[in-house]
């Protein structure tokens, strides 16, 4: 592919990522002025696919086709894996259980969780990467396989930064009382944070273990990625700097509107939104400086 090309999908990507943002604020003005949670909550999956798809499209022009291929099928296995296992024996993340809300499962886990967790861990570990500002891979095993942990640890706790929010927002009672269906997915023994939490179905409140696997599912996958492909992305225009910061500003927006207007009916869930923007936000907001103060290759 052509610099010129390069440039030009790029750009492509971040005007779509940027289409997200401008359709949900508006979404999100609507509802809030009607007071219509539901609709907001009806919307909560929106663009899943597409999203994980710009991530590829991402991954492939700053790293090439083949370790995109290995990163997110890397992913899609290590995530199905670990729900699984958490879905059906309790490992891992704690005791929980998904219901039919999010489409066709299989071995319980649903479909979409992959597409979420490929975008999520690919934001996310794009982000740390590139602020880790390597000049190249040209190094000793000692540091691949330091730099390995690091930014695999980095990763894992800016992606499990996101599930603080998501976690509280999935298994709400909201979903059961306004839209009367069931929750996402529900904990059989509750935990420590947000034990006021309200629930439909099982024991309020989320394990600490949960948010262990958070971190140590998306290190694992970066870091193994990382060992294997030592070379940082080639990231020559602000569009391609500015792709994952603003998809994972996109996911922040989507969980802090719904769990605005979830906390209508749930003041609990005011919680989550303020520890969610004080681990997201800074990441976020790191990440626009540096789009803004990065000065493309000529």
């Amino acid at each position: 592919m052509s610099h010129v090309t390069s440039v030009r999908v790029a750009r492509a990507l971040a005007l779509i990522v940027l289409a997200f943002w401008a359709f949900t604020i508006a979404v999100f003005a609507f509802t809030f002025l009607t007071e219509n949670a539901a609709l907001q909550m009806r919307l909560a999956g929106l663009g899943s696919v597409a999203l994980y798809l710009v991530c590829v499209a991402h991954a492939v022009l700053v790293r090439g086709a083949r370790p995109a291929i290995v990163f997110f099928g890397l992913t899609a296995v290590l995530a199905f894996t670990a729900e699984y296992l958490g879905d059906n024996y309790g490992l891992i993340f704690g005791s929980y259980h998904y219901t039919d809300a999010l489409g066709p499962r299989l071995g319980g886990v649903p479909i979409i969780i992959v597409f979420a967790w490929g975008t999520v861990v690919y934001s996310a570990f794009a982000i740390v990467d590139w602020l880790a500002n390597r000049s190249d891979g040209a190094r000793g095993w000692g540091f691949r396989i330091a730099y390995a942990l690091l930014v695999g640890l980095a990763t894992g706790l800016v992606t499990a930064a996101w599930d603080l929010m998501a976690d509280p927002l999935s298994v709400s009672g909201v979903w059961e009382d306004v839209l009367g269906t069931q929750a996402w997915w529900w904990w059989v023994d509750g935990g420590p944070y947000l034990p006021d939490l309200q629930v439909w179905r099982g024991s309020a409140g989320i394990p600490v273990e949960n948010f262990v696997g958070w971190v140590l599912v998306p290190a694992t996958i970066v870091g193994l990625f990382s060992l294997l492909f030592p070379q940082p992305a080639r990231i020559t225009t602000r569009s391609l700097a500015a792709v994952p910061v603003l998809i994972y500003g996109f996911l922040y927006l989507t969980l802090a509107g719904g769990l605005i207007e979830m906390a209508w009916t749930d003041p609990g869930l005011e919680q989550a939104l303020l520890v969610g923007t004080f681990t997201m936000g800074p990441v976020i907001a790191i990440g626009l400086l540096s789009v803004l103060a990065f000065t493309p290759e000529r």
